[in-house]
């Protein structure tokens, strides 16, 4: 048997010319090229720029017309029976030649038989499938399979070529898939029925993996013309939701993704949600995929009173007014304030966490100033000398004790007095050296009788109700109580600056318990001045420059000393009380002023100084506020209330 033998060549002369060639191409797409038959075998001619059955061959140098060129293909035309048609020759087989060079160095090289030059490409191969399983360096292993294909030319048999070709084929695409380059994948497999469609649906028959398989699924569509695509319809709860495919912007949902490659990879992203990605494997025509995003932020709407303010979020300027939308925060802790000239700061620590709707905040804001609108003289007539504490009911009514004959007097909402308030009240009438008062939620009032050593409780008739305490030191006994305040429970807290201590009182008038002692520290008592309780039944305290507040069962929840400006600090106060916000009014008798702080003891303002003209005090000893922000102020110097109002919002 004679062994047929076959030359490969590997002249330098062919090698510097394949470079050349790979390395200029054609200057234009479409430009024309002179191109050379220089393989011994001739240049066999293909439909399509893959290894498949060849129209024809060309003998060794025939000069041929190239009009362009598709990767490693050459886009020839020629006559062929007559007729005018196209096809393509590998850049292996040609080297591209000048006009009138009609002489080429001609093939030479290492002569190797069929079965040697079989075999060498097969067990190349097999060692190419081992790394491509492997998944090691694949963009090597691809290029390692490419380069294989030139040498198939010379191979004579055309069903080893072909076969072999669609081996080169398949692992090339299965590396290719491993990257993730899909439609690359799509076209290696297409080329394996093109060259052999048998041999193609054998070969992958079984494969085990989902995605090889359908992508060898799309080739063999594509091969046959059957293919249309792929869609995917894709929605998002909440809609709007910027859809990407495969790392490129698609639209908005909801919206139809098409594709031609079955696998893809779809991001969904809107501003407030987490972000979603998913990758398909697609194996019918069309396909729906829905998504519901999961929020990571939550829009926030900021009001305040007054309006016009400007909304800072975690320290950084919004750059908006009030009343606004901040957009989007999302979740977790943050810090909201709120400023406008003329008024307190409002801060408000708020962890956004997930829900319906927006946040809404409105920050009331304390005005910083205030003007006098009213002032209310004769507090001397009637029997009243000194007036030494003053309160404020739920309709408006004030309640004032003296140190006159007329130990407490009632005024209506009108300023007018009521003479014949308690006036056949024997126990108001006996009042020893009535210091403070308070009304409950029910309308009563309670006055602290400091040298009686005990609490009168009346109705808003006047009418005695009950006493709380007696004189002495044991527990629920009062030596010196100079003031009183009353939670939304009607129980009763008695400041006693005889023993520096707070005493509850229930309801029913028994005692609860005390709490407090003399002194400068933490939950101790320094020269005592009022007691108030707020919105929050947090009982708060005014001593010697500070200002405490307490829980109705006497824990301590803050103290506030010498807090902001030198203007902030105060000595010794001798009334407090709270408006609806919980901002806290200090009274301070020797600085003729009244004292704003915020309810965490932030220093707000303060205004007055001493005289008697409009808007000046003299020793305040109260200061109430209304529910439309009014405050009211008693002065033991001038006699009179005055009335003062922040500015016009």
């Amino acid at each position: 048997m004679t062994t047929r033998r076959t030359t490969v060549s590997t002249s330098r002369f062919a090698i510097v010319g394949l470079v050349l060639l790979l390395g200029l191409g054609l200057a234009a797409a479409g430009a024309p090229a002179k191109l050379k038959v220089k393989h011994q075998l001739g240049a066999q001619v293909f439909r399509q720029p893959a290894i498949g059955q060849a129209i024809t061959t060309f003998p060794l140098n025939k000069i041929l017309e190239a009009v362009g060129k598709e990767g490693d293909y050459w886009k020839i035309a020629f006559d062929l029976n007559g007729v005018k048609t196209t096809g393509y020759v590998h850049e292996f087989l040609v080297e591209e030649v000048g006009e009138g060079d009609a002489a080429g160095a001609g093939p030479v090289g290492l002569v190797k038989t069929q079965d040697q030059l079989a075999a060498e490409i097969e067990l190349k191969i097999e060692e190419v499938r081992g790394f491509v399983v492997r998944e090691q360096d694949l963009p090597a292993q691809v290029d390692s399979l490419h380069d294989l294909l030139p040498k198939l030319f010379a191979i004579e048999d055309v069903q080893k070529q072909r076969q072999i070709a669609c081996d080169i084929y398949h692992w090339a695409g299965q590396a290719l898939s491993k990257q993730g380059d899909d439609a690359g994948a799509i076209r290696e497999f297409k080329n394996m029925f093109t060259v052999d469609y048998l041999y193609a649906k054998r070969a992958t028959k079984y494969m085990a993996d989902p995605n090889i398989s359908q992508l060898f699924d799309t080739a063999e569509k594509q091969y046959s013309g059957t293919f249309v695509g792929y869609s995917v319809h894709v929605d998002t709860n909440p809609k709007e939701a910027v859809i990407k495919v495969n790392g490129r912007v698609w639209g908005k949902s909801p919206d139809v993704v098409t594709s031609l490659v079955p696998r893809i990879t779809l991001e969904i992203e809107k501003e407030g949600y987490r972000p979603e990605k998913a990758v398909l494997s697609l194996s019918e025509p069309k396909t729906v995929r829905s998504f519901d995003l999961q929020s990571v932020a939550r829009p926030i709407h900021v009001g305040s009173d007054p309006l016009g303010a400007n909304v800072y979020l975690d320290g950084r300027d919004a750059g908006k007014l009030t009343e606004c939308d901040l957009g989007l925060v999302p979740y977790g802790s943050h810090k909201l304030t709120v400023k406008k000239p003329g008024y307190g700061d409002w801060e408000q620590d708020l962890v956004v966490e997930e829900g319906p709707g927006p946040l809404s905040f409105t920050a009331v804001l304390p005005a910083k100033s205030y003007f006098p609108v009213f002032t209310w003289a004769g507090l001397d007539n009637k029997g009243t000398a000194v007036p030494r504490g003053m309160t404020l009911d739920a309709e408006g009514s004030f309640y004032i004790v003296s140190d006159g004959s007329v130990k407490v007097r009632k005024f209506n909402r009108d300023r007018g007095g009521l003479p014949f308030w308690g006036q056949d009240n024997k126990d108001l009438k006996g009042l020893k050296e009535p210091a403070g008062l308070a009304v409950g939620p029910d309308g009563s009032c309670y006055i602290a009788d400091k040298k009686g050593g005990s609490i009168l409780k009346v109705d808003k008739n006047g009418k005695t109700l009950r006493r709380l305490g007696r004189p002495g030191t044991k527990d629920g006994e009062l030596t010196q109580p100079a003031a009183v305040a009353v939670d939304q429970g009607n129980n009763v807290y008695v400041l006693d600056t005889g023993t520096s201590r707070i005493l509850k009182y229930a309801p029913t008038g028994a005692w609860v318990k005390s709490w407090g002692k003399q002194g400068p520290g933490p939950g101790e008592f320094y020269y005592p001045g009022a007691v108030t309780v707020n919105s929050k039944d947090e009982i708060v305290v005014v001593d010697v420059g500070r200002i405490q507040k307490f829980t109705p069962d006497g824990a301590l929840l803050a103290a506030f000393a010498k807090q902001g400006p030198p203007e902030a600090e105060f000595k010794r106060a001798q009334g407090v009380s709270c408006d609806a916000q919980d901002n806290i009014y200090v009274a301070e008798p020797a600085a003729h002023r009244v004292l704003k702080f915020q309810t965490d003891g932030r220093f707000v303002g303060a205004f007055g100084s001493f005289g008697a003209e409009v808007g000046q005090l003299s020793s305040p000893v109260a200061a109430v506020v209304d529910g439309n922000g009014n405050i009211f102020v008693l002065e033991t110097g001038n006699r009179r209330i005055q009335e003062f109002q922040p500015p016009a919002k």
